[in-house]
């Protein structure tokens, strides 16, 4: 679960390179950091209230540190700019209910693959 998770957080990163935080619209620098990274891949719908969402790009979306680690998802200014990006149907859709499912380790694997394959994607199309 854990490799599968951190190439899809990886994608959702890459894919949203450049735009602002889902949920303060801030666009802090990288450049100073000495480790890691401001941006964070955050669940509108967590992981722990929708498990079945977990690997659904339209649920993530680049997030600050602050808003997803500190405040918790600041879950209403994300639900906000989430119905401004992907539209009220969508969000609608993600907040309904959703078919439990637990993946087999033949799924994370398949995920896994995906997500690497759409990051290589990703950074082909950027070079």
């Amino acid at each position: 679960m854990r490799e599968a998770q951190a190439e899809f957080n990886t994608y959702i990163r890459l894919r949203d390179a450049g735009q602002p935080c889902i949920s303060c619209d801030s666009l802090p620098s990288d450049y100073d950091l000495i480790t890691g990274s401001r941006w964070d891949a955050g669940h509108y719908r967590s992981v722990g209230a929708c498990p079945e969402l977990r690997f659904e790009p339209l649920n993530v979306h680049r997030q600050c540190v602050k808003c997803n680690r500190n405040l918790s998802g600041n879950a209403v200014e994300y639900r906000i700019r989430l119905v401004q990006r992907i539209g009220v149907d969508r969000v609608a859709w993600l907040e309904g209910p959703h078919q439990a499912c637990k993946h087999t380790i033949d799924d994370l694997k398949a995920i896994k693959a995906e997500y690497r394959a759409k990051i290589k994607q990703l950074k082909d199309a950027a070079a």
